[in-house]
């Protein structure tokens, strides 16, 4: 999995080893015209521009304003929550409700909503 710089600096705050099978990727190019001048982050902001660079088959965004520009750039967009369902689903992962606590315990922001939906999919909502 590549991520920008941006994104390496805002997750290692919390996670200060990242995994082995993540790999940090400068951009190339400038930020796109489509996304300079857009009220997002750093991070948001360069996982657009990086997907565009390698023609990633999709991008992991979980703020609402980057889904919306990605999306509307012809994107596929994907976000952590459902990233770690797809992990259950492919036996990468055993269940989300603990990964999904343990971000949410370093400041993760999960709409309860969408807490909800992600653990009924993953037959993980009547646990406790």
């Amino acid at each position: 999995m590549l991520v920008p710089e941006a994104v390496a600096r805002e997750v290692v705050r919390k996670l200060p080893n990242l995994p082995p099978w993540v790999r940090i990727r400068k951009l190339s190019y400038p930020l796109p015209p489509e996304v300079i001048g857009q009220r997002l982050g750093d991070g948001e902001s360069e996982a657009i521009a990086l997907a565009f660079e390698t023609s990633a088959s999709r991008v992991i965004i979980d703020d609402l304003q980057a889904r919306i520009l990605a999306s509307r750039l012809g994107l596929q967009v994907v976000g952590t929550a459902a990233l770690l369902y797809m992990a259950k689903v492919r036996g990468v992962v055993p269940a989300v409700r603990p990964l999904l606590d343990a971000m949410l315990a370093k400041g993760f922001r999960l709409s309860p909503r969408v807490y909800r939906d992600v653990l009924r999919l993953a037959g993980e909502d009547q646990e406790s």
